[in-house]
């Protein structure tokens, strides 16, 4: 027995000898130090892990590809967090340490991965895993990859902090109450860690909506209406009433009290009381996912609850117990104690653009007028004003729809524009058994096939933007604040003559460029003057003649201050040839003694598609034609009314889709006018 135990001895000091000893510190800006580190495939490890900082960290390693998903789920730990030491459970979790407090350390060992491969190790304590993370190489030989990390950490500025990170890169929520389009003026703004964020509703107590990529722009200060800020990014989820409902309980409208909100690790959770029901409720970014992860407990429910899940909310809705039966998701007394609903983002299945109509946004302050509408609040448009809202961009290439409820005023009198795109066509109405229609123009308005993209040509200086809508092809250059910028086009004349060079360009001042044509400026032109357009999504043609032999030529355009315009394209007018115009507005209708349509509340939804055009009143079928030759879908923002005269209309809940809409969906939506929002 004294003999094994001093070979037992011998074999632990052996297998800890060939054990490789790692050492991860911390460096200030919440940084790991190294960021990278090399081990054998399978290699026995024993890592120290010195906290040299002033605030609580971690140590996880995790399989290849995962680190935001364990970052993110790791937040949605919510209450649990402290108890797992921020470990979620997840088999992509290969070795973790406890969380370990400002000036302590700890050593753990395991064995490296087998397969080779670049392994995350993170942080996963809140408001750190997205940006305090390094890598593991595991690999036969030290990867050259590694030494660049190594080297690039050296170069990066030792500053950084958590006051630098925005809400989508940090762990922890912004939390910021202020009114909010669509809600009560308790609302309450939350950016999530992650890119998300949603308006929490204080009043009412329930979330009114949730979108990504962006928080809000605020608009200025309050005046005669609420000025509202501007939502940054696309709203994917939207709810319209209190989601629960008591089983067996007759009576539906419980009075609803808004108790507060703490945070837990940085994330507002809320509570309220639904008659005498006491729910909390914490809602996550979904790890790994688009979407939100809302973590509910319920406290004196005498029965079960009920929580409808709409089928055009706009996202897959789960939840971890109960069933979903008929759209409805049903929690016994004893699972509505605690569970979790999963809220899965639908790719484009919410509109990409929604007006409840039940606030003057800012940027229609004291342009229109509210007025009782068929859900909520309406707007009231007079003709002579064309209203272009805010929005995101919409990619129509697949189709498009529209659901709005429509009001008007003076049924015997027609209305060029209701709802139209800045190509591509426009809902309008007729005083006649045609009502409604949808009028299309060619996709290529003001876009000659002879033009020549500025982003496809030789610049220099000059730098490529998209962000402003409006441009054609992929861009426009955006001359910038230094002289001698330039862009130069290589053109084709087929014909001796005279030939018009239009330069399509937007600029909100006058911003002069110098032509050349083969290095020559015209002495009588030195310079074309680039008149202000208005602002920087309105487009303009700047046009120069000249008299053209057949042959190639470069045409170069130079700034000669230190601003200069944004210019879209080049288009060459030969002799005789017309050039491309926008269309005129499309012919009114004629009035008429017995339209169809009466002063009430309609609902109107337009589903267009790559071949045809389907138009619906009231959630039937009303118009219904193939798209013709040189019709095209449309293109840019959406506006409502137009500038020319009309008589004036009302409009309620406008929802603009990126895709066709079906027979179901609409009849959905037009019944949505039944149920009252409150």
């Amino acid at each position: 027995m004294k003999l094994f135990s001093t070979f037992l001895l011998g074999l632990f000091i052996i297998n800890s000898a060939y054990a490789v000893k790692l050492r991860v510190s911390v460096k200030a800006g919440l940084k790991y130090d190294p960021i990278a580190l090399h081990v054998q495939p399978s290699e026995k490890v024993e890592l120290l892990f010195d906290n040299v900082d002033e605030m609580m960290h971690n140590f996880v390693l995790v399989a290849p590809g995962s680190r935001l998903e364990i970052v993110e789920s790791a937040i949605a730990l919510g209450a649990e967090g402290p108890i797992r030491h921020y470990v979620p459970e997840s088999v992509s979790v290969i070795a973790s340490t406890q969380v370990v407090l400002p000036g302590k350390k700890t050593t753990i060992t395991f064995v490296s991965p087998e397969i080779e491969g670049e392994y995350p190790y993170v942080c996963t304590f809140p408001g750190h895993g997205f940006i305090m993370y390094g890598t593991l190489f595991v690999a036969k030989e030290r990867p050259t990859k590694m030494d660049e990390l190594l080297s690039k950490a050296e170069d990066v500025a030792k500053a950084e902090n958590l006051s630098d990170l925005s809400p989508s890169k940090s762990g922890f929520a912004v939390v910021h109450r202020t009114f909010m389009p669509d809600s009560s003026p308790a609302a309450i703004a939350v950016a999530l860690p992650g890119g998300h964020s949603y308006c929490w509703d204080a009043g009412t107590c329930f979330l009114r909506y949730a979108w990504r990529n962006g928080f809000i722009k605020k608009n200025g200060s309050f005046g005669r209406w609420r000025t509202l800020p501007t939502i940054e990014g696309r709203v994917y989820l939207r709810e319209r009433n209190f989601p629960f409902r008591f089983v067996g309980d007759s009576e539906k409208n419980h009075e609803i009290h808004f108790l507060g909100y703490h945070l837990i690790d940085g994330i507002p959770q809320f509570r309220y009381t639904y008659g005498k029901v006491e729910f909390t409720e914490l809602i996550v970014k979904l790890p790994g996912k688009n979407g939100l992860l809302r973590k509910f407990k319920v406290n004196n429910s005498q029965g079960g609850l009920l929580f409808p899940i709409p089928p055009d909310s706009g996202v897959n809705t789960t939840c971890n117990k109960g069933t979903i039966q008929k759209g409805m998701l049903r929690l016994s007394p004893e699972e509505s104690k605690s569970f979790s609903i999963t809220q899965s983002e639908i790719p484009r299945k919410a509109p990409v653009f929604h007006l409840s109509m039940n606030d003057l946004i800012a940027s229609n302050n004291r342009r229109g007028i509210l007025h009782p509408g068929a859900i909520g609040q309406a707007w009231q448009f007079s003709g002579g004003k064309k209203i272009t809202p805010a929005q995101p961009k919409g990619d129509f290439s697949s189709g498009a729809g529209v659901s709005t409820w429509v009001q008007i005023t003076d049924p015997k009198r027609p209305i060029s524009s209701i709802i139209s795109w800045e190509k591509g066509g426009n809902i309008q109405y007729s005083p006649s058994q045609k009502a409604f229609f949808f009028n299309t123009t060619s996709s290529e308005i003001d876009d000659s096939p002879n033009g020549l993209e500025a982003e496809n040509a030789k610049f220099k200086g000059p730098k490529k933007q998209a962000s402003n809508p409006g441009h054609h092809g992929s861009g426009y250059l955006d001359f910038g604040t230094e002289f001698g910028q330039y862009v130069e086009w290589k053109i084709r004349v087929e014909k001796d003559g005279e030939h018009q060079l239009r330069f399509r360009y937007a600029t909100v001042d006058s911003r002069p460029l110098q032509l050349s044509v083969n290095g020559e400026v015209d002495l009588l032109t030195p310079t074309l003057p680039f008149a202000g357009t208005g602002n920087w999504t309105t487009w303009k043609h700047q046009v120069f003649k000249r008299q053209f032999t057949t042959g190639e030529y470069l045409v170069r355009l130079t700034s000669v201050d230190k601003n200069g315009p944004n210019v879209d394209s080049l288009e060459i007018i030969s002799p005789g040839s017309k050039q491309k115009n926008k269309s005129k507005s499309p012919t009114e209708p004629k009035s008429s003694e017995a339209p169809i349509i009466d002063g009430n509340w309609h609902h109107v939804a337009l589903s267009l598609d790559q071949t045809s055009v389907r138009l619906y009143l009231d959630g039937n079928l009303h118009v219904k034609r193939d798209l013709e030759s040189g019709e095209g879908l449309p293109i840019g923002n959406v506006s409502i009314a137009s500038k020319t005269s009309h008589p004036k209309f009302l409009l309620d809940e406008l929802s603009v889709y990126e895709r066709p809409l079906s027979s179901v969906e609409i009849k959905r939506l037009s019944q949505l006018a039944t149920e009252p929002v409150k």
